[in-house]
């Protein structure tokens, strides 16, 4: 099987890394990103590098801005562009004409930073088929990582979990919550081994009536 090239990201791991709703990603990606920006591969459709800035800028602009300007700046960018792109766009009103200038640098600057931090979460997790039947854990452990971040989906705090788990780091909580984002468990998440196991005893408590 050819290896992905680490360029281009599902639109999951486009959510975590752009730090945007995966609801905004699928709508931006339907429809307002240029062809330019995205690969279709096994019956995935894989954003670019610059895919993902502009998943990013698209989530930053304000909501006035036309989605002709935003499908407009997102094609320079793809063509190579790495400044401010203009752009003008007439209102409702014939008379109402508006000029947008776009600067895609702090954008670009958050996607940089972040997918650094993807890469260095995917460097401590493996998927060793002897431990713990394949699922992804910390590198070293048996920690399973869906299950660190299921419980901060949850609400749990990193200091609730640390204490819980002492071998934990804060770049180990990072990465878990980073991970759970960008690859999410398809269907039902599997029942505990011990869901299936008979109880080790059983006792009878009489109901008392009110």
């Amino acid at each position: 099987m050819t290896e992905r090239p680490a360029n281009l990201l599902t639109q999951a791991e486009a959510s975590a890394v752009a730090a945007v709703p995966i609801k905004a990603v699928y709508k931006t990606v339907a429809e307002r990103l240029p062809k330019s920006s995205l690969v279709r591969r096994s019956g995935q459709t894989l954003l670019t590098l610059q895919g993902v800035i502009c998943v990013r800028l698209d989530y930053d602009l304000p909501k006035e801005v036309p989605v002709k300007v935003r499908r407009f700046v997102y094609g320079k960018l793809n063509e190579g562009g790495t400044g401010s792109v203009s752009c003008g766009a007439i209102g409702a009103a014939v008379s109402e004409v508006f000029s947008y200038t776009i600067d895609p640098g702090p954008a670009a600057k958050k996607v940089a930073e972040s997918l650094r931090h993807y890469h260095r979460a995917m460097e401590l997790i493996v998927e060793d088929p002897d431990i713990q039947d394949g699922a992804a854990t910390f590198k070293g452990t048996r920690l399973p990582v869906y299950q660190i971040g299921s419980l901060l989906q949850q609400g749990v705090s990193e200091k609730e979990l640390r204490e819980d788990y002492p071998s934990l780091t804060s770049e180990m909580i990072a990465a878990a919550r980073m991970y759970t984002q960008a690859n999410p468990r398809l269907g039902r998440p599997r029942k505990p081994t011990w869901h299936a196991a008979a109880p080790l005893s059983t006792r009878l408590t009489p109901r008392h009536r009110a």
